[in-house]
């Protein structure tokens, strides 16, 4: 065992650049995951005032993870695979697959002994300036404190070790298993062949995410979008799974059309790009992770916005929309015109019941979120009633319910709903299941249920239907149409997305170091095939040439194959949140990151290339 460590020792001092390389994201990835962690665990101690910081943090967390742990795993993998030549001569003075894996599992230990307690202990200490933006977003109110704790750290540590270790064996396995001979010929031009086992696991993940991105095609909302979403991810892996194929496929294709047109530096590059197919997959993977997990992000945050603005402009039919305070509103009422009230409550609501055994969980079970007050003869506001009456809400101690929360709460007509205003809890009951949850709210009650309540709400809106009258002004009142106020709840809407798109943009700055890094990791360990291709007279210009074309080919397939993965998730969000099937796309986002794969794809490889190749 002391000649597997020594040997790992020796092997990370050899190979310190590539292990630097990975160690960078490895402590990338522990710092993110680490500060996510610790968010979670101020939320769950909060208990009842920390319910929205569980649900922000832990939505997060679910997509920071598995983006974290592919990457880590995506990258050991690209940092061993040049080096497969190196494990078979091992095997030949005598090795066993076995000490091979040991050797291998042995470098990413001591890898991640350093790396991960660099990323890790800084991201716990760095997690409460994100209070922030907490706040702002009010997810968290100005009187919380943030306490520190070693959890965070022993649950990233826990979640990035194995996938490491279990990355590196499975990178290591093939090479540990090849003769020298064998070695060498892989050395010269990659095997396109793919096991039978992960061609079927990528059909499978193939089928699962097209299936997935047409969900929301029988279950429309929020809940249908999102699981439209993960499409996008299962079908990335999927292409990553069979890009040595793909890639093949693309670089003989493109040979057959340049013909004899293209001269020796794009015969070159496309012939390299067909022989090393397994190589440039993972430059690749990387890349359109980037632009996979952007794209479908910002797609999916503009259908929200167009859908909660779509939907007020559906269900409201009154003339004009007045916000201000109640006092000022009475004022608008004494003109005499036709109303309907809407007020905004302030209120925590749990959406269902817990069991005797779950009472620990109790607190997580209430959520911070709106009451709104209608009126019940559906005249000026119509949210789409499914199931039940929006009459019923005339009774006191009645509530509607969107169909989003009545499925994530388990709710129906008839069933319990508690809601906590101000230290006073009542029990009301499910009348109505409404369509319209993401303009209007989840949450509905009548007049009579809001006078149970104590205390009046300090800001309201008034529906007005006029009849042809006109209205007085009124000091501190607003008045707009309901195209107006749709355009107000949207550009509210947007206001709280900024700090999903602060989270985004942490995790998307990660995935783009681990892209830049992979990329210059695997231009760099072509030393000896630059060395090889100068000595049997290829110019130092025609092998940045090369470069650079395979850099342009790298890029491209990038893209395309990005947003062919996240065109069916895109699909799905734009029917689950506007019914129509069409991709919703941010342009402005999607030109960014474009931008950023180019930025990164295009001159990292040939900048590396340039004090790479021989002079």
């Amino acid at each position: 065992m002391s000649a597997v460590w020594s040997s790992a020792r020796s092997a990370v001092r050899v190979h310190r650049s590539s292990f630097a390389g990975s160690a960078l994201v490895v402590a990338l990835a522990a710092a993110l995951l680490t500060a996510t962690g610790a968010w979670v665990e101020a939320g769950l101690r909060a208990a009842e005032d920390g319910s929205m910081l569980v649900t922000v943090a832990s939505s997060f967390a679910g997509t920071a993870i598995m983006i974290a742990l592919f990457v880590v795993a995506a990258t050991i993998a690209a940092a061993l695979r040049p080096r497969s030549r190196e494990f078979a001569l091992v095997r030949a003075v005598g090795a066993t697959t076995g000490q091979v894996r040991q050797m291998v599992t042995a470098e990413v230990v001591l890898v991640f002994a350093v790396a991960a307690p660099l990323g890790a202990l800084p991201g716990l200490f760095l997690a409460p300036l994100l209070g922030g933006p907490l706040t702002s977003g009010g997810v968290l109110g100005p009187d919380f404190r943030m306490s520190l704790s070693p959890w965070p750290v022993l649950s990233t540590l826990l979640l990035l070790v194995p996938t490491a270790i279990g990355a590196a064996r499975l990178a290591g396995r093939e090479s540990a298993r090849l003769s020298p001979a064998g070695a060498v010929r892989s050395s010269a031009v990659e095997s396109t062949g793919l096991s039978r086992g992960r061609l079927l696991s990528a059909a499978v993940l193939a089928i699962t995410g097209l299936v997935t991105a047409l969900v929301p095609f029988v279950l429309p909302g929020l809940l249908g979008t999102a699981s439209a979403a993960v499409s996008a991810f299962l079908l990335v892996i999927a292409a990553a799974l069979v890009g040595p194929l793909l890639l093949g496929w693309a670089a003989r294709h493109g040979l057959a059309l340049s013909g004899r047109r293209a001269g020796a530096t794009t015969t070159l590059a496309l012939s390299n790009a067909r022989g090393f197919s397994r190589r440039l997959t993972g430059a690749i993977v990387p890349l359109m992770v980037l632009l996979a997990l952007g794209t479908v992000q910002s797609g999916t945050n503009v259908a929200v916005l167009d859908g909660a603005e779509r939907q007020v402009r559906e269900s409201l039919t009154a003339d004009a929309v007045l916000r201000g305070e109640a006092a000022a509103l009475a004022q608008v009422t004494a003109q005499g015109v036709t109303t309907g009230a809407t007020d905004l409550w302030p209120a925590q609501v749990k959406v269902d019941q817990d069991e005797e055994d779950l009472a620990f969980l109790a607190s997580l079970s209430w959520e911070d979120t709106a009451l709104r007050t209608v009126p019940t003869d559906g005249a000026l506001l119509d949210p789409g009633v499914r199931r039940g009456s929006l009459a019923a809400l005339d009774r006191p101690g009645t509530i509607a319910v969107s169909q989003e929360a009545a499925l994530g709460g388990l709710s129906s007509i008839g069933d319990p709903v508690d809601v906590r205003l101000d230290g006073e809890q009542r029990t009301l009951e499910v009348v109505a299941v409404f369509d319209r949850g993401l303009g209007l709210g989840d949450y509905l009650i009548g007049e009579a249920t809001a006078a149970t309540f104590a205390g009046e709400p300090a800001d309201s809106t008034l529906l007005v239907d006029l009849h042809g009258e006109r209205l007085s002004p009124v000091p501190g009142v607003t008045v707009t149409d309901v195209p107006g106020y749709a355009a107000q709840v949207r550009e509210s809407a947007a206001g709280q997305q900024g700090l999903s798109a602060a989270l985004l943009f942490a995790l998307l700055a990660f995935v783009a170091v681990a892209a830049a890094n992979t990329l210059i990791m695997l231009t760099g360990s072509r030393r000896a095939e630059f060395a090889l291709l100068r000595r049997t007279g290829a110019t130092r210009r025609q092998l940045l040439g090369m470069v650079g074309v395979e850099s342009a080919f790298v890029t491209v397939v990038a893209v395309l194959a990005g947003l062919a993965c996240v065109l069916p998730a895109l699909v799905g969000v734009g029917q689950g949140l506007l019914g129509v099937p069409l991709p919703t796309f941010d342009v402005g986002a999607l030109a960014g990151l474009v931008a950023a794969v180019v930025l990164i794809g295009l001159p990292l490889p040939v900048l590396v290339a340039s004090r790479t190749i021989p002079r």
